[in-house]
């Protein structure tokens, strides 16, 4: 065995290698982590990577709604025709006329209805009549009545003028009133129902200014009734 002394002057040339070896080992383990860290910090590099963002897939396109249909064309609106002008109806008698009426062989209702035929059928002559001259007269004082009296006579259906008169106490327009005589006499004017063989006598007033035939006021009685 050798003396300690000797040992210890064998030990520490080792134990000296072995530092040595040691340490050259840490400062270059030393010196590459410092040369990564200086590379670290020499390169860029990402920073902060963004988390990644969800991409969701686009919406599906939302479907146009349909066009609204094409109103269809306004409709033509047609007038219709106007109807004809109604005739206007007679106008009803008074009771003086109603009383008139009742005499004879005719019947109340017979009598009504053939006044209303004969107004009628003299209205139907409105436009010759509007040929005659209508000059006014000047009025009398006291003011009288004239009227245009027409002979008559029934046939079937019908009632035929057979002529006419003028019955006055004030002045008319003559003119007037021989036109209205030509243009009524001789007329057959219609009357639906009528029984032949009556004779009538049918006053139209004249106007108040002498040019004209009152039909309104028209009256009738039969030939021969008490």
């Amino acid at each position: 065995m050798a003396p300690p002394l000797q040992r210890a002057t064998t030990v520490t040339p080792v134990v000296r290698r072995v530092l040595v070896v040691v340490g050259t080992g840490a400062v270059f383990l030393l010196l590459v982590a410092l040369g990564l860290g200086l590379a670290a910090l020499l390169t860029p590099g990402d920073t902060a990577r963004p988390e990644p963002v969800a991409v969701h897939p686009p919406p599906p396109p939302r479907a146009e709604p349909p066009p609204p249909p094409a109103s269809p064309p306004p409709a033509v609106v047609r007038e219709a025709p106007r109807p004809p002008p109604q005739a206007t109806p007679p106008p009803q008698p008074t009771s003086t006329e109603l009383k008139s009426l009742s005499a004879g062989t005719l019947t109340l209702p017979e009598r009504m209805h053939l006044r209303r035929e004969v107004i009628l059928g003299i209205g139907e002559l409105k436009e010759d009549l509007a040929r005659c001259p209508a000059d006014p007269v000047q009025q009398s004082t006291p003011p009288g009545r004239a009227a245009v009296v027409l002979e008559t006579e029934s046939v079937q259906n019908a009632i035929r003028v057979a002529g006419s008169t003028l019955e006055a106490d004030v002045p008319v327009n003559d003119g007037f009133v021989s036109c209205a005589r030509r243009v009524l006499e001789g007329k057959q004017l219609a009357a639906p129902g009528t029984r032949p063989g009556v004779k009538l006598r049918v006053f139209l007033p004249v106007g108040p200014n002498g040019n004209s035939l009152s039909l309104s006021a028209a009256s009738l009685a039969e030939v021969g009734a008490p």
